[in-house]
């Protein structure tokens, strides 16, 4: 049997799902079959949201939402299941910011997890929940100093193994994914001259010698969230790490 990867009638939301990391994400779930629920802060990502639904033949939708706000969540969850009339199979908390760093990194995967994992008692299991946290959260990252960014992802990661050990008989899965550098516009296009010698200095230190492209961990993601990776199955409280090697040392 050829080696396949298959979302169909799968709903997943993904928060930040239309720029950026949380758009390849996106992307490549939609390769695979599945629908869509995105969710955006200021820049209406249902532009986003249509180019992919024609281009891969799923439902996409996107639904504004201050992740910061539990109220909020809690709302957009539940109208994301009136919308598609089911409820949501995996949640990816993909949403990040470095200005309110710990109201987007930190608080706002926890109140998805509260809101999903209240739709989800009275339905049949396994379900899935997925924090993208970062390198950052295993090493101090330098020469940029970025103490609360560290912290935020921290706690995010930890949060992922809390939520897992508690909710694991109830046969929802929790992890986390660290990726490293990855070629998003900021690192594309540095702001100042200061942040291109990071830029610089970051993917010297990488092994591999480069930053990952989006579309790499977006796929890598996929793979992880499906049945061929025993998706809702045994791998509870786990933190994967994908960023070419740049923690090895």
């Amino acid at each position: 049997m050829p080696f396949t990867i298959d979302f169909s009638n799968k709903l997943v939301l993904i928060t930040g799902g239309g720029r950026g990391i949380g758009l390849a994400i996106s992307t490549a779930l939609a390769q695979a079959g599945a629908d869509l629920a995105i969710t955006y802060t200021s820049t209406d990502a249902s532009p986003v949201a249509d180019k992919l639904s024609k281009e891969y033949g799923v439902t996409v939708k996107a639904f504004k939402c201050e992740v910061t706000k539990g109220e909020e969540v809690d709302r957009v969850v539940e109208e994301v299941g009136k919308v598609f009339g089911k409820e949501v199979d995996i949640g990816v908390a993909n949403a990040a910011d470095i200005q309110s760093i710990f109201a987007v990194n930190t608080y706002h995967p926890y109140y998805l997890s509260r809101a999903l994992v209240r739709s989800w008692l009275h339905l049949p299991i396994p379900k899935q929940i997925l924090f993208i946290s970062s390198i950052s959260a295993l090493v101090a990252m330098n020469p940029q100093r970025q103490t609360a960014y560290n912290a935020s992802k921290g706690a995010v990661t930890m949060m992922a193994k809390s939520l897992a050990g508690e909710w694991s008989h109830l046969g929802i899965s929790v992890n986390s994914v660290s990726p490293g550098y990855v070629s998003t516009d900021m690192i594309a296009s540095p702001p100042d001259a200061t942040a291109a010698s990071w830029v610089s200095e970051w993917e010297k230190r990488t092994p591999v010698g480069r930053f990952a492209s989006p579309a790499e961990i977006g796929e890598f993601i996929a793979v992880l969230l499906s049945e061929k990776m025993g998706g809702g199955g045994f791998m509870v409280g786990s933190d994967v790490v994908v960023d070419g090697g740049y923690t090895v040392f």
